[in-house]
């Protein structure tokens, strides 16, 4: 028991018993507290963990569908692969540079696209490929201090601009280094070409900098090989991630694009617009369209999702989930395959009158194969950018480097004013340029703008071809070249097609449209394509307001009806030439063509030969029933009202205001133009406009007075100006003149901080006010007395500098001094005429009291100041505004002309009402909606009633029966189009002249006994080329009543006829 106890105690003072009894304690320590984080404190440690690794995330929801009339998909979802980039991930900007280099080479080898929208070569020397338009665009996507930053960066050349974006992004130049370790030569940094690629892909992801939690696509529609590759190397890829997005898909995306839209991401300006409605500022919306004017009934409810990730930012699993709810789906009143045949039509039709051109049949409009190819140009069919990319034995990266050759040679100076484009199209309008019309189209065939086959490009190369012009016509005639691709008139066209008994719109052409699907999915390189004169993202049935010409004379026929001016059987002799409202004297079109007129018309054969003079007379006999101001006029406007054409149709889609030719319409058009620009004036403008006016003044601060006076005030006032004039007048500049121009700027400063807050209420009193005005005046000199009561009150700031500067500045006894002068020389004067004693005597009252009456002559001179003020300024600010209007005015109009300005929707919402004889339709677009939200139904959209005629029906049968005769009558202007087809349609022609052009309408319905559908065609500067607007109507007809026609003429073998 000793040994075993002198045991221990001998081994209790080892040292290993002692560093075991130690050890003992730790793990016990370290067990203890293993416990306390397991068990004990296990909720509150996990909880604080996940809180730096969790992150709450949106899952979009899908957008509502888009169906034709009859079911069929408009606008659909399409699933796609999405290569996101996280940047709240932490990583040195140099791995970050490196990852997206990695990224792009992966893609590029496996055929996929990454983000580029750096208009900027891919190599050095670095060029802009596009215009300064689309530069100035792409300035606002990169980084920048502010506006005036943002200028000084488009002042960069394109070497300049990729030096500094290096440095934005921190993306090294290239070096090479010797590893201390192996010795070997080591690469840092990144060539210019690298460079280019990583900032390319860095102003992708910059939009989204100081967006948490919103990661950044660099990459869409990727392939599934790059998906795996990526997917499988993901430790090399950090904060690399592969998605699913939605893309817009159309099925239809040209055929449609003005009508339905595209949606992309939210812009700014419509961000600020919607951001109280839940929006933030990666949300994809609608644009145009209906996407847009849908947007709340499209757009679905977003999720919300609750992941956990790694430190790479990868996805470890789902924590909490919430669903998305889909938008509602939309049907529309289009047909889509009659849309189809519409559209063709059209494209057909406007190829056909380039033809024409390019064959110089009509030797004023003949056009050559050069400016076709330079319209072309213009219109984006070459792009240099692709140019560039070409394979080296092609003929555009030939073009390119002679192109570029000719660059590099320009003096740096000239560099900085002008791109490779510009250059480019310098280069080919030069009227000696190298480079021949096969060249261009060569190139333009490589870049998919034609359709060449191999034989004839062998022989394009051989030069055993014919000319330019023949390609061309072949190309069109083939249909692989489209009106779409130039801005050569005529490329434009609009058609309308509407249900005659519910105003539903069976088919809305305008024509060119821009491509749904590119814009939703290729914004970035497809819109600054658009930017040019065929003004591609213009809906012209909506938006394009013209005078309607002809095809309004049927309510000019229904207004003579009803105001018993005229009856069905009244003969009107037409001379050719119509004298009754002032010179010039308004012809009628037959008279332009064959120096007479129609002779004797009656109401059917006017409409059937649409005869200018018969509808002359007509608005000449309103205005000698109703003789007050206007009132020929005031009852033109009364029935085109009637049938709608005061109002927009009520389509769910934005459209023009329509202009219906009166003198209210005229004045606030000319007042509301004018202010609006004086209200959005630059300053530089608004500078040089003080300086003008400052001038007049400065001749004069006395103001004229009026030489047609009655009073005698206002005689005394003109008879003694030229004397004042002389002795006030220094005094004037003595006391105001130095700070003339600063008083000047103050005033127009005053005038546009009131127009900033009431321009729309100052405008409306304006024209009231006018209008109210009964006087024997223009309309102009009204509007301007009117004006000047406003700047008047506006200005009142300049007014009392002036008046104080008046009382502070001048001697009242030299003012006083100056009118004495004046008036005893006027006093003498006409006491020695001796010819009006009543002006004499009061003279002598003035000269009598002067002295008395210092008070009342500088005030009374303040005024005069003040006065002289206001008008120079009302004066100058109207002095190039048009207000004319007069007997001449009012019976154009009543032949379609005047300030007549109408959409080939609105006049197809009139010609519905005349066709059915009863009712004003509002149009509809939308037939219904199935509720994805709520009730989960579909919920049909009503028939909207605008009004009713109310007019008798004998009435309306008459002009009924005139308009058939247009169509089948032996001197009807479109017999010769439409007179052969197996269904009656009653039909109206007419052409709307513009400046130096001629705009071509086409209006009718069917069938004639019991109408189904309107047509309403325009033809944008066909300008006499042929019949085309009633060739597309026929087509029209044709593909919806389903007509098989056989021996179909070309429009070529017509001519119109207004």
């Amino acid at each position: 028991m000793k040994k075993w106890s002198e045991k221990i105690v001998q081994l209790t003072k080892e040292r290993v018993f002692v560093m075991l009894i130690g050890i003992i304690i730790l793990f016990t320590i370290l067990l203890l507290r293993f416990y306390q984080l397991q068990i004990i404190r296990y909720d509150e440690y996990s909880s604080n963990i996940r809180v730096g690794i969790e992150r709450t995330i949106e899952v979009p929801s899908t957008r509502g569908l888009i169906f034709d009339r009859y079911g069929r998909q408009l606008a659909t979802n399409k699933p796609i692969h999405v290569l996101k980039i996280d940047q709240q991930v932490k990583q040195t900007k140099e791995s970050l540079n490196n990852v997206l280099l990695k990224v792009a080479t992966v893609l590029e080898l496996n055929g996929d696209e990454y983000i580029d929208n750096i208009p900027i070569t891919n190599s050095p020397p670095f060029e802009y490929t596009t215009s300064k338009s689309s530069i100035n665009q792409f300035m606002y996507n990169i980084p920048y201090n502010n506006e005036e930053h943002r200028k000084e960066l488009l002042e960069l050349s394109a070497n300049e601009l990729m030096d500094y974006l290096r440095k934005q992004y921190n993306i090294a130049k290239v070096s090479f280094e010797i590893d201390k370790q192996s010795g070997k030569k080591v690469k840092r940094g990144f060539t210019d070409e690298e460079a280019r690629k990583i900032i390319a892909l860095r102003t992708a992801m910059y939009p989204y900098t100081y967006k948490q939690y919103n990661l950044a696509t660099i990459a869409s529609n990727i392939s599934d090989k790059s998906v795996a590759y990526i997917q499988e190397n993901s430790d090399k890829f950090i904060g690399v991630s592969v998605g699913i997005d939605a893309t817009r898909q159309y099925t239809e995306g040209e055929i449609t694009g003005n009508l339905i839209g595209y949606t992309r991401t939210i812009t700014d300006s419509l961000y600020e617009e919607l951001q109280g409605q839940g929006y933030d500022k990666d949300d994809v919306v609608g644009h145009e369209g209906i996407e847009k004017s849908m947007e709340a009934t499209l757009r679905g409810i977003d999720g919300k999702e609750v992941i956990e990730v790694d430190t790479l930012g990868k996805k470890v699993h789902t924590i909490e989930e919430g669903n998305a709810i889909q938008g509602d789906d939309i049907f529309l009143t289009i047909d889509i395959d009659l849309q189809k045949s519409v559209y063709k039509s059209i494209e057909r039709r406007l190829s056909e009158a380039l033809i024409v051109r390019l064959k110089g049949t009509r030797p004023k409009m003949k056009i050559s194969a050069r400016e076709m190819l330079i319209s072309m140009i213009e219109s984006s069919q070459l792009l240099i950018s692709k140019m560039e990319k070409a394979p080296p034995s092609s003929k555009q990266n030939e073009i390119y480097q002679q192109l570029l050759q000719q660059y590099n040679q320009l003096d740096n100076m000239v560099k900085e004013e002008i791109t490779l484009y510009d250059l480019f199209l310098q280069w080919i309008s030069d009227e000696n340029s190298t480079l021949t019309d096969k060249d261009l189209i060569l190139a333009l065939h490589e870049q998919g703008s034609l359709n060449l086959s191999p034989s004839l490009i062998e022989q394009i190369k051989l030069n055993n071809t014919g000319t330019g012009e023949q390609i061309l016509i072949d190309q069109l005639q083939r249909g692989f070249l489209k009106p779409n691709q130039m801005a050569i008139d005529p490329f434009s066209a609009t058609a309308v097609i509407v249900d005659v008994n519910t105003g539903e719109i069976l088919s809305l052409v305008g024509y060119p449209s821009v491509d749904s699907n590119k814009l939703a999915n290729e914004f970035n390189s497809y819109y600054p394509t658009l930017f040019d004169d065929r003004s591609m993202l213009w809906n012209r049935a909506l938006m394009t307001t013209k005078a309607p010409g002809s095809i309004f004379k049927m309510v000019v026929a229904m207004a003579g009806l009803m105001e018993e001016v005229i009856t069905p059987e009244t003969i009107i002799y037409d001379t050719g030439v119509f004298t009754k409202a002032g010179e010039p004297h308004p012809v009628c079109w037959i008279h332009t063509n064959t120096g007479a007129g129609h002779g004797p018309v009656d109401l059917q054969k006017a409409l059937e030969v649409s005869c200018n003079y018969y509808f002359y007379e007509v608005a000449h006999r309103l205005g000698l029933k109703y003789t007050e101001p206007y009132g020929s006029i005031n009852v033109l406007e009364h029935y085109a009202s009637l049938f709608g054409l005061g109002d927009l149709t009520g389509i769910e889609l934005p459209e023009k205001e329509p202009n219906l030719s009166t003198p209210e319409n005229l004045v606030d058009q000319a007042i509301s133009s004018v202010l609006n620009k004086l209200k959005t004036m630059s300053e530089e403008k608004i500078s040089t406009q003080v300086k003008e006016i400052t001038k007049i003044l400065e001749k004069g601060i006395y103001p004229s007075a009026n030489p047609y006076a009655t009073d005698v005030e206002g005689k005394i006032e003109y008879l003694s100006q030229y004397e004042l004039k002389r002795t006030i007048e220094p005094i004037l500049q003595e006391a105001i003149g130095k700070n003339l121009e600063s008083k000047v700027k103050t005033a127009f400063q005053n005038i546009q901080g009131y127009l900033q807050l009431n321009i729309d209420d100052i405008t409306e009193n304006i024209v009231l006010n006018t209008m109210l005005d009964q006087t024997n005046r223009s309309l102009k000199s009204k509007a301007n007395d009117q004006l000047k009561k406003h700047i008047e009150y506006m200005i009142n700031e300049t007014m009392q500098s002036i008046s104080k500067d008046i009382t502070e500045n001048t001697d009242i006894n030299d003012i006083l001094q100056a009118y004495l002068e004046a008036y005893t020389v006027l006093y003498n004067k006409e006491l020695n005429k001796n010819s009006d004693i009543q002006l004499v005597d009061n003279l002598r009252g003035k000269i009598t009291n002067l002295l008395d009456q210092e008070d009342y002559y500088i005030k009374y001179l303040i005024s005069k100041v003040q006065q002289n003020l206001i008008d120079t300024i009302s004066t100058y600010i109207l002095k190039d505004v048009d207000m004319e209007w007069n007997e001449g005015i009012t019976v154009r109009t009543a032949i379609g002309q005047g300030n007549n300005a109408f959409s080939p929707i609105q006049m197809a919402r009139y010609v519905v009402a005349l066709a059915n004889g009863k009712t004003v339709y509002d149009l509809k677009i939308i037939d219904g909606t199935y509720n994805s939200k709520t009730t989960q139904n579909y919920e049909e959209a009503p028939v909207k009633i605008h009004s009713s005629l109310n007019v008798p029906e004998e009435y309306i049968s008459e002009i009924h029966e005139a308009m058939l005769k247009v169509t089948t009558g032996e001197l009807g202007t479109s017999t010769n189009i439409l007179g052969d087809l197996p269904i009656q349609i009653a039909g109206k022609t007419g052409t709307a002249e513009e400046a130096n052009h001629e705009h071509s309408w086409f209006t009718g319905y069917a069938p004639f006994d019991n109408p189904e559908i309107v047509v309403v065609t325009s033809v944008y500067n066909e300008d006499g080329l042929g019949s085309f607007g009633s060739q597309i109507a026929k087509d029209v007809f044709s593909a919806y009543f389903k007509l098989n026609e056989k021996g179909e003429k070309s429009t070529l073998d017509y001519e119109f006829v207004e």
